[in-house]
């Protein structure tokens, strides 16, 4: 039985998302270490392996982004930015996302009740558009809090601490959050959420589904 094998296109998305994935974790040992230099010229090189996807099909701006991120790149090292880099994804990371979903709440479903909705496979009652309407909400004020958490330490607190924080605690709070809203949903919905699926779906672009 042959085995399907991947493009390099697909590896290479694939070893760009891992990489952003530990991203959190290399620059905590970074700061640790006190080599912030290289956390964030791994963040730039992760940053463009990310977006090459984007500019497949559009050449010219393909090679404006690559000029851009080598001058960023010879920048980081000339002008010594390394330290206001790292400062920057814990806030627009959340920012990001806490505008995603509090702009949903205008729509007609909130952004979670359109991935429940493509998780069940099947319109959402009444109580389960509810939940997940105000679930939403949650996860917005979270990341809002997020952000608020990133610059105040940043400001306040040494540079270790800011680091503990936005790099590795804020992933056990967001990590306990979901658990114990997987249990509040089986209470509440009387069913386990579906995890795998869930996932499947928070990958897809088109949330509507």
């Amino acid at each position: 039985m042959s085995s399907q094998i991947e493009s390099p296109d697909s590896v290479l998305q694939r070893f760009a998302r891992i990489s952003l994935l530990i991203y959190p974790l290399i620059a905590h040992i970074g700061i640790l270490m006190g080599e912030i230099i290289w956390p964030a010229s791994y963040l730039i090189v992760v940053v463009y392996l990310n977006s090459l996807k984007l500019f497949s099909q559009r050449r010219m701006l393909g090679i404006s982004f690559t000029v851009f991120m080598c001058v960023l790149f010879f920048s980081l090292f000339h002008f010594e930015m390394h330290a206001f880099l790292i400062y920057l994804p814990p806030i627009l990371i959340p920012s990001w996302l806490a505008y995603v979903f509090i702009r949903s709440m205008s729509d007609e479903y909130a952004l979670i009740s359109k991935i429940a909705e493509r998780v069940e496979g099947k319109p959402l009652d009444q109580r389960h558009l509810l939940y997940t309407r105000h679930l939403t909400t949650l996860w917005g004020a979270v990341f809002v809090l997020m952000i608020c958490e990133a610059i105040v330490l940043a400001i306040w607190a040494p540079y270790e601490v800011w680091s503990w924080w936005v790099h590795i605690g804020n992933y056990f709070i967001i990590a306990i959050l979901f658990l114990g809203e997987m249990m509040v949903r089986q209470q509440f919905i009387g069913h386990r959420a579906q995890v795998g699926q869930m996932f499947r779906a928070l990958l897809q672009r088109n949330w509507r589904g």
